[in-house]
């Protein structure tokens, strides 16, 4: 679904000023509950998977030491 058809669903359905606004705050509220925080995303891999949790967890981590001093040397040469 595009933009026109949308706004033409919405023009379709007529809803008043109080209706919209009620509307927007659903989704708003919505999206608001879908945002979450990257450790909140590790934290739910490792409740719903521990042990490949946290083995992706140390993966990550260790990744981060490695390509860290990778990256200043190749920064530097460049």
């Amino acid at each position: 679904m595009n933009d026109s058809e949308l706004t033409g669903t919405w023009a379709a359905l007529e809803p008043t000023a109080a209706q919209r606004r009620r509307i927007e705050a659903r989704v708003r509220g919505w999206l608001d509950a879908r945002e979450s925080s990257l450790a909140a995303e590790w934290l739910r891999l490792i409740r719903i998977n521990p042990i490949e949790g946290l083995g992706i967890a140390a993966l990550a981590g260790c990744l981060v030491l490695i390509v860290t001093p990778l990256g200043w040397v190749v920064s530097s040469i460049l």
